[in-house]
């Protein structure tokens, strides 16, 4: 059985990183809302910290899902590696531009990285693309 490229396996391996950050953001989110004291925006923010947790959740949970269909996975599962990438890029560059300088930047770097190793000449012929 082919063994799978070192580009793959680093997109897998960044997948798992990025699905255990949105454990740990929607863990944080969590512990924010239920010690939060409400005043008179506390409903809003509530709201805006169940948004980002339902999006954090879902982002980890895309990622741990296609890391485990590496393996054996399809064009779609490259191609969904792609769009978290992006998706994790365009987050990153908006949290920069909202003065977070370093996570921000992290954000930036690691879903370019991904979208880039999901890309390369051998990702994309074990995927059969």
């Amino acid at each position: 059985m082919p063994q799978l490229p070192g580009t793959a396996r680093c997109a897998r391996a960044l997948l798992v990183v990025v699905g255990m950050a949105g454990v740990v953001a929607l863990s944080w989110l969590i512990v924010a809302a239920v010690t939060l004291r409400t005043g008179a925006l506390g409903e809003l923010i509530l709201g805006m910290m169940a948004v980002a947790a339902t999006i954090c959740a879902a982002l980890a949970a895309v990622s741990f899902v296609l890391a485990g269909k590496f393996a054996a996975g399809s064009n779609t599962v490259r191609v969904g590696t792609v769009v978290v990438g992006w998706v994790i890029l365009v987050g990153g560059a908006v949290a920069a531009l909202a003065g977070q300088g370093m996570w921000g930047g992290a954000g930036v770097a690691v879903g370019a990285l991904l979208a880039f190793l999901s890309t390369t000449e051998p990702t994309r012929d074990w995927f059969g693309a």
